[in-house]
């Protein structure tokens, strides 16, 4: 459409010039008059057509199945333990005589029931969380290979099975309905909550704009811990009214539902693979099934001319993994804490828990995206920005600047937007900087806990502090390219993975040897100092210059 892209400014050599009906000359960009050149349907900012805002658009649809499937997960979790507890103590009885023993008259509370019921949980966890972290790894391979919708379907599709032998073994019961969910815990590997979590994070790196994506990702983690609080809740009525099995039947049914919906209404995205399969190399990379292990790897780029080796998302790996590590324990401590020191009673910690997770939603969801909005507006200056950094990485971008909007003024004469294209995530980056500063500032107060309400308002603060999961995921993906976006997300959720495996272990051994020493407390303080720790990894990472023909050019690591 050259007409709409050609403009005439008041006082130069044509507009006095052309007096023809044949030549149009705009004095005002707000005077658009339609013609045979001027588009039927006004113009979305992707360049589509669209007649009216969308009543279900695809990112809401994908919150809404992310919604589902989080709650669903969750659904299954106490009642799960709550169940191992009961087969255990049926299996124990088949071959001993109940004497009476237990407290408050509970035969299955006696020290070699309890013993036996934690060594079996032990091996589920085990399985589940091994399953969990190949499950990592092929939701990535297959979503560059077949697309991140037909990942989402089949990570649902395995989930739905798997709960259908749970409730299969729950029936049998024993140390037969044990062994089943132990070894149906392998369908992690096919379809697992960190695989549905890797497929909604690459949705929303797809369907948003570069600028909104680093809020986006708030919001996702907001609904996850949204759906997970009501899972826990909902878990736990449906046990007290209907039963042992109500929960996992409410799981299957959702499962199948949340199967049928993303078959049917998830919109579909080409598979990055296929996009950068052109590209020398691309096929190569495509057939990578460990690629997730390279985003991190310290690589030699050219940076003016100069060979140089780029540890930004090295750094960034790492202050990942320390600020899980530092505060992927702190849910546990207050529970433990406020069992042995306050006499918390298992009522008591659901509340304080459940508190925790819906202040994290509200602080994900709604606060969070206006912090990045406001913060990106005061630090980024965006109107100073020249037309120039539109080039090079986004040369779409440069193009759309010079077309005009439905009204028919030139994109270059409205106002600038908050952000800069190509270094949006400069506030990101503070933000996840000082957001770990203050996690692990708060968490260390919690040493100073002396009463029970204090653990309370610990868990009510703490989560205002939380957003640096969502804020790294924001960060990373404007060091990787495009086709990279999958993989730098299912590394993340590898490290993130692997770190909470780690923290378990690490705190739990610090956990116990200062309680020994009577300062449990203390626990709290550990948190706080690993959380500072990564903060000064994160204070080495430098966000890319603002020219892009400097910008980095990947050789070989």
């Amino acid at each position: 459409m050259s007409t709409t892209r050609s403009y005439t400014e008041p006082g130069s050599s044509s507009s006095s010039s052309s007096s023809s009906s044949s030549s149009t000359t705009l004095i005002k960009p707000d005077t658009t008059l339609p013609n045979e050149n001027t588009s039927l349907l006004p113009k979305a900012s992707d360049g589509s057509t669209t007649t009216r805002r969308q009543f279900f658009p695809p990112v809401t649809r994908v919150l809404f199945t992310t919604l589902l499937l989080s709650l669903t997960f969750a659904l299954t979790q106490t009642t799960l333990i709550y169940a191992f507890r009961v087969m255990t103590c049926n299996d124990y009885y088949e071959t001993h005589t109940w004497n009476g023993e237990g407290h408050g008259g509970d035969r299955c509370s006696i020290g070699p029931i309890e013993s036996r019921t934690a060594k079996e949980i032990a091996i589920m966890s085990t399985t589940t969380t091994t399953s969990t972290i190949a499950n990592l790894f092929l939701s990535g391979w297959f979503i560059k290979h077949y697309g991140v919708k037909a990942a989402m379907f089949q990570q649902t599709f395995w989930a739905a099975l798997r709960s259908l032998c749970q409730m299969y073994a729950l029936n049998i019961g024993g140390k037969t309905g044990i062994q089943i969910i132990q070894v149906t815990q392998l369908f992690n590997v096919l379809g697992s909550a960190g695989g549905t979590q890797i497929a909604s994070n690459v949705f929303i790196s797809m369907l948003v704009t570069a600028e909104e994506r680093t809020k986006m990702f708030g919001v996702l983690s907001g609904i996850l811990m949204l759906g997970s609080s009501l899972g826990y809740t909902l878990g736990g009525l449906a046990y007290t009214f209907f039963g042992l099995l109500a929960p996992f039947q409410c799981a299957f049914a959702l499962l199948c539902f949340c199967t049928v919906f993303g078959a049917f209404f998830l919109p579909y995205l080409e598979p990055e693979g296929k996009q950068s399969s052109g590209s020398p190399g691309g096929e190569k990379e495509k057939q990578s099934f460990l690629a997730p292990l390279k985003i991190f790897i310290p690589k030699k780029v050219e940076i003016n001319g100069r060979i140089k080796r780029d540890y930004n998302l090295f750094f960034l790996g790492v202050g990942a993994f320390v600020s899980v590590l530092a505060t992927g324990y702190v849910a546990l401590a207050l529970q433990l804490v406020g069992t042995d020191v306050f006499g918390f009673t298992p009522g008591e910690s659901g509340m304080m828990l459940s508190g925790n997770l819906l202040v994290k939603s509200f602080f994900l969801s709604i606060c969070f995206p206006r912090i990045i909005t406001y913060g990106r507006r005061f630090v980024s200056h965006r109107q100073d920005v020249p037309t120039e950094a539109f080039d090079g990485e986004h040369p779409e971008d440069a193009s759309e600047a010079e077309e005009p909007d439905q009204a028919g003024a030139p994109r270059e004469d409205q106002a600038r937007q908050p952000t800069d294209i190509l270094h949006g995530s400069t506030f990101d980056l503070y933000f996840l900087r000082w957001s770990i500063f203050a996690d692990g500032l708060l968490t260390g107060l919690i040493t100073l806990s002396t009463k029970g309400w204090h653990l309370y308002l610990a868990a009510g603060i703490i989560p205002f502090a939380s957003a640096t999961g969502s804020a790294c995921k924001g960060v990373t993906l404007d060091f990787v390219e495009p086709d990279q976006r999958s993989d730098a997300l299912g590394a993340i959720a590898l490290i993130e993975k692997v770190a909470q495996v780690s923290t378990i272990s690490l705190f739990s051994t610090i956990f116990a040897a200062l309680s020994e020493q009577g300062k449990p407390t203390l626990v709290f303080m550990a948190n706080g100092a690993i959380a500072m720790l990564g903060f000064v990894f994160l204070l080495f990472v430098k966000m890319p210059k603002s020219n892009p023909e400097d910008a980095r050019i990947g050789l070989s690591a």
